[in-house]
């Protein structure tokens, strides 16, 4: 007999997996065993077929073909028929497998119906705790694309020969939660990170804007300089942002700063951290540049921040 999962309490539709809360209190266990195992399967397969899937689930193949078959009519697998019939998750099935765990764990009870935030590799919505607490819902959308160059000049996914955007999506949301964990440890100006599950980050919510759309500054000097020090900070800690530029800086209504966005990071010790650095500071200083007509010297900001980090600008 199965059992059925309780997700009464997701209380608005999740638009990015175009399904409604009503559609996984619906799944029961067995639903869930079968999109794992296929979950599984994708770590070395493109398609999994279905003798695999009956045989990491543990359950029969005749079951199983019927526990697809309300799968792909839900959306969250896709069937390949070739010379084999085979599946994977869908980006539905995906966020089914990491919305569930992270309902259990009461980690979030209640997710906005819209993002309030996009790029290129991630959609962030609201969500509610347990607790009542308001979250950030960070939901990782990496594509072979765009991590390729990772995969060259970063290592994070230089050790797999097989890589599928669902592995690539659960190592970004893991990069990131383990960069945050140690930020706010060392109390860099970073989003608290509460908890994290397959290619899901959950963190405190930060109200404010980006650096980007924010009103003019009362003391933009003074908000450069706070970016520049957290920057710092971060190095001692042990980390280089990698790709920081006014879009995932956030100001505050008070204009205290927080940064945003660190799957991509690269440890201090790493042999391109220099360069990766270098490149973080003159994103924000020209920026500043730009939009407030600051005559600033940038290789000065340079100098002594690489001094007072002993390295070589």
């Amino acid at each position: 007999m199965t059992t059925e999962i309780k997700i009464e309490c997701l209380l608005f539709r999740i638009v990015s997996v175009r399904f409604s809360a009503w559609s996984l209190k619906g799944l029961t266990g067995d639903d869930l065993r079968v999109l794992t195992s296929i979950e599984r399967g994708m770590i070395n397969h493109e398609y999994v077929d279905v003798e695999l899937i009956a045989s990491i689930s543990g359950l029969a193949k005749d079951y199983v073909e019927v526990v697809l078959k309300k799968l792909n009519k839900l959306g969250l697998v896709q069937r390949y028929r070739g010379s084999f019939t085979g599946y994977i998750l869908t980006s539905r099935g995906y966020d089914c497998l990491a919305f569930n765990a992270l309902v259990k764990r009461g980690t979030i009870v209640a997710i906005s119906e819209t993002p309030v935030g996009e790029g290129k590799e991630s959609e962030v919505y609201l969500g509610k705790t347990s607790g009542e607490r308001i979250v950030a819902v960070k939901v990782h959308r990496a594509g072979r694309t765009s991590f390729r160059g990772a995969k060259r000049v970063r290592g994070y996914v230089a050790d797999k020969r097989h890589f599928s955007w669902l592995y690539l999506s659960r190592l970004a949301a893991r990069n990131e939660y383990e960069a945050l964990k140690i930020l706010w440890r060392e109390r860099v100006a970073v989003p608290e990170p509460v908890d994290w599950n397959r290619h899901v980050v959950v963190t405190e919510y930060v109200e404010g804007v980006e650096l980007s759309e924010v009103p003019p500054l009362s003391e933009p000097i003074l908000t450069l300089e706070k970016i520049l020090a957290e920057v710092e900070k971060a190095y001692k800690a042990g980390e280089v942002h990698g790709d920081l530029n006014e879009y995932n800086v956030i100001v505050t209504k008070g204009e205290d700063i927080k940064l945003l966005d660190w799957p991509q990071w690269v440890s201090s010790a790493h042999p391109n951290a220099a360069f990766y650095l270098k490149r973080d500071i003159e994103n924000i200083v020209n920026f500043f540049t730009r939009k407030y007509g600051l005559r600033l010297n940038k290789e000065l900001y340079l100098s002594n921040i690489f001094t007072r980090l002993g390295l070589v600008a």
